[in-house]
């Protein structure tokens, strides 16, 4: 054997590269992944009180240095408790503003409304630079303490995140039995373009290496034309993939229990490249060993050639015609 080698020094380095790439992604894939804090509720007692918590963000938000107007904390709300609550989640590097429209459809018909903005988000500073140390945790209890809000401002509470905000909302559907339906819109738990078997590897690699920014939009940069005006065009991939860890939290709960909440519609979109659909599959496969009764799926066909974001209406190659229609009949 070491013959073998000797003659063929070319092909044994090779191996040996190949050889312990494969031992460090398996050891990657291997490498737990836990939240480092836990996460308690504590439901608004009343409308008053559900308010009193929304202001306090509010006056909190006023605060910060660079918040761009539109990316405050958003209730669309009747002055007392309705039978129903929706609480939108909106993407990664994206702000409240972004529901805004669709949110006003559900005021409309008799719904509250609460849309609040994600931990720094929404600032001035279009680069993504803010994001910068964002963590799975802020993730966690940013959606702890929207759910709360949520109990004060209607009897029956619905959850509903996009991208970034479908994960927050996936790992709520497993962690709150005070919710009644979840409503993940192509949550970001996966990449597009990288295998289900690479992506936990990856995500634990990632946030072992250095933190460095990228653009959406390599070409365009700060100019990225497909972002809306209050949009990051950048981000950090620490911030990035933390959002894939909290996916990850709840993947292992999900394989162990039942989710919590009353109810769960996944929402996915068949011409989505950004997030990785078969990731999302697991989601369901994982909860349906638990039972099928409380879950129900839902993917906007690809010959409609939506985007990821499918929310913003602004966007050019936006359809909000075709989709809110859509998520108006099935987020009831």
């Amino acid at each position: 054997m070491k013959d073998w080698f000797k003659r063929r020094p070319k092909l044994s380095i090779f191996l040996a590269v190949v050889g312990g790439i494969i031992l460090l992604l398996g050891i990657l894939a291997l490498r737990p992944i836990s939240l480092q804090q836990t996460f308690t509720p504590d439901p608004a007692a009343s409308y008053e009180e559900a308010v009193s918590r929304i202001e306090a963000i509010r006056n909190e938000e006023a605060q910060i240095p660079g918040i761009e107007e539109t990316c405050e904390t958003q209730a669309q709300v009747h002055g007392e408790k309705r039978e129903t609550v929706v609480v939108f989640l909106h993407g990664f590097t994206s702000c409240p503003d972004q529901f805004k429209d669709l949110g006003k459809e559900y005021f409309d018909l008799g719904y509250n409304v609460y849309i609040p903005r994600q931990p720094r988000h929404g600032l001035e500073d279009h680069t993504g630079d803010p994001l910068k140390g964002l963590s799975a945790e802020e993730l966690a209890q940013f959606g702890t303490d929207a759910a709360d809000i949520a109990q004060g401002l209607g009897d029956r509470v619905i959850v509903a995140g996009l991208s970034g905000g479908g994960t927050v909302a996936t790992w709520l559907a497993q962690e709150r039995s005070d919710i009644d339906l979840a409503v993940p819109i192509s949550p970001f738990l996966g990449i597009g373009f990288i295998p289900k078997p690479l992506t936990r590897p990856l995500t634990n690699l990632i946030l072992l290496v250095p933190d460095f920014h990228q653009w959406w939009d390599p070409v365009h940069g700060i100019n990225n034309p497909l972002s809306a005006s209050y949009s990051y065009r950048g981000y950090w991939t620490h911030a990035l993939f933390e959002n894939i860890r909290l996916g990850f939290v709840t993947a292992a709960d999900a394989s162990e229990m039942k989710p919590m909440a009353g109810s769960i519609l996944v929402v996915t979109n068949d011409n989505d490249s950004s997030v990785n659909n078969a990731v999302t599959a697991g989601f369901v496969e994982a909860w349906q060993e638990h039972g099928e009764e409380f879950l129900d799926t839902y993917q906007f066909p690809k010959d409609f050639e939506l985007p990821h974001d499918l929310i913003t209406f602004t966007r050019p190659d936006s359809q909000p015609e075709v989709v809110y229609p859509q998520l108006l009949e099935l987020i009831r």
